[in-house]
Order: C-alpha cells, then sequence, then structure tokens
C-alpha cells in the first residue's frame, strides 16, 4: 500500500507554466521522469545492513552521496521537488521513511510505481516547494533536493520553508546550475577547448528562451527557470540559519573517467570541462 495525499495547490503562473513544461518532458520519456526499476536491492540491502561499504550504483561511492545516504535506516527523508521514482526509491531500499513532495502526480504516480516494484511504502504530496504548510514542523532528518531551485524566483523563499520542516541536526541537500556558466552559449569543442559566448550580464532574474535556444533575460518564452547569483545560493542558506557543510562541483572531477579516454565533445568529455552544477549540504544547528 502506497499513501498518497493529493494536494491540489497551483500557487500562481510559475507553477502553472512549469507543470505544463514537466507533462510534455513526461510525454516525451525524458529521463529524469523515469522511474529507477533495475536497481539492484541486494546491494542496498548490504550498505544497509552496513555489510559493505561501497554504496550501490547509480550513486558514487564518494564524500557527497555516503554524507546524504549513510546511517539512514530508519530516519525520515522528504525528497523535496525531486518526484518520478529514483531517490525515493534508493532511500526507501537503504531503509527510510520517504516522502515526496512534487509539482505535479503524474512524477507521483511515478513514486507510487517503484514503491510496488520493490515493495515498501512511500508518501507522496502534491504541492509547491515554496510552500511547505502541509508538512510537520522540525520533522525530517534529511531533505533532498535534486537540480530543481532554478524553478523559483526567491530562494529565500524556500529556505525558510526547509528551516521550518527539517530537525535540529538536519541534513538539507541542494544542487543548482552553475551561475554564468549556465547562461552561457556553448559554441562546442573547436578543435583545441570549448568555447562559451555570454552575451548577457550576471544578474538574478528570470530566464527566457528564443526560437533558436539563446538564453537570455529580456526576449523569448520563459520555460519557467530562474538565475539565482552564487551568493544568493550560499549566503542564502546562511541567513536563514543554515550552516554549510560542504560545495562540490556536479559532476565531481574525482570520480569521473580519465579525459583521455573521452572523445572530445562528447557530453562526458565536456562536463569535464564545464561543470554543469554544484552541489550543497547545509545543517541545521
Amino acid at each position: 500500500m502506497c499513501p498518497y495525499v493529493l494536494f491540489m495547490y497551483i500557487r500562481d503562473n510559475i507553477a502553472k507554466r512549469k507543470l505544463e513544461l514537466i507533462r510534455e518532458d513526461i510525454a516525451e520519456g525524458n529521463d529524469y521522469t523515469q522511474p529507477w526499476l533495475d536497481l539492484d536491492v541486494e546491494a542496498y540491502r548490504l550498505y544497509r545492513e552496513k555489510k559493505t561499504k561501497i554504496l550501490p550504483e547509480p550513486y558514487c561511492n564518494d564524500v557527497v552521496s555516503r554524507t546524504v545516504m549513510n546511517n539512514i535506516n530508519g530516519k525520515k527523508v522528504l525528497c523535496l521537488a525531486g518526484g518520478g521514482g529514483q531517490q525515493s526509491a534508493v532511500f526507501s531500499l537503504l531503509g527510510a521513511s520517504v516522502t515526496v513532495l512534487d509539482l505535479t502526480p503524474e512524477q507521483l504516480e511515478s513514486d507510487k510505481r517503484a514503491a510496488r516494484h520493490y515493495g515498501y511504502n512511500v508518501n507522496t504530496i502534491q504541492g509547491d516547494m515554496r510552500e511547505l504548510s502541509v508538512l510537520p514542523e522540525s520533522h525530517y532528518d534529511l531533505i533532498y533536493q535534486p537540480i530543481s531551485t532554478l524553478f523559483i524566483p526567491d530562494l529565500g523563499e524556500l529556505y525558510r520553508e526547509v528551516v521550518r520542516v527539517l530537525k535540529n541536526g538536519g541534513l538539507y541537500f541542494s544542487d543548482y546550475a552553475v551561475p554564468l556558466l549556465y547562461m552561457a552559449e556553448d559554441k562546442g569543442w573547436d578543435g583545441r577547448g570549448y568555447v562559451l559566448r555570454i552575451t548577457e550580464p550576471y544578474r538574478r532574474g528570470a530566464i527566457l528562451e528564443t526560437e533558436d535556444e539563446k538564453l537570455n533575460f529580456s526576449e523569448g518564452e520563459s520555460f519557467s527557470e530562474f538565475h539565482h547569483l552564487l551568493s544568493d545560493i550560499i549566503n542564502g542558506l546562511i541567513a536563514e540559519g543554515l550552516t554549510i557543510k560542504g560545495l562540490w562541483e556536479n559532476p565531481r572531477p574525482d570520480n569521473e573517467f580519465p579525459v583521455d579516454n573521452l572523445i572530445p565533445g562528447s557530453e562526458q568529455h565536456r562536463d569535464r570541462y564545464i561543470p554543469f552544477g554544484l552541489s550543497v549540504i547545509a545543517y541545521k544547528e
């Protein structure tokens, strides 16, 4: 049985537009919308029971993953704006009591599908990450948020909600797009290096996309994403009373294949030169 709470709350045009776009991604079968149904259950059991120190795939056995996934058995985990039957499956197989809050019922259905597949319970709530009043105060040991902060204009609004529902001593993991680089036009590999064209000022704001897929602040159609400054990301966490435990690039250079083994111009090769994300772990004292 998978408890399911339907919290139909489309807060504003930002949420409405994002709901439309995610449903388009789901219809197209994009990877981030698909549940992980091929996890090695036995490997997760061994890790959960501390019979191995190697965290099973798809996660690397690095300090970031170990920090948020080690000793999670019996803990309360909130997967925030991370529906789709992926992280919820991992944390459940590690023995956590998992709640997923996301905007789309379709993604939450994927979490329920994964739960049925592996035989565990998951609580699913449809809601907006900026409004967590449906959740109890000081309740979660870990809040795990994949790269979804770029869908809201004000990080402080989110952080305040995170602090309210996080236990004292609890961890908050969040992913971000690398500021500035996310807005740069990638002209590709020219035989000697990657060429980026930066034509937009470094500032916060709503991102628009032109018909030729150029990201900017002044013309085109909204795809419900916002550019945040690095200072807003880090100082915003601190301003709400969280303490930074660490910050890492994503993908992590220390965990990747040697560059010489990669094809120039490929996605893996590019990621070794231009990391697309940042991972931050903070905690509430």
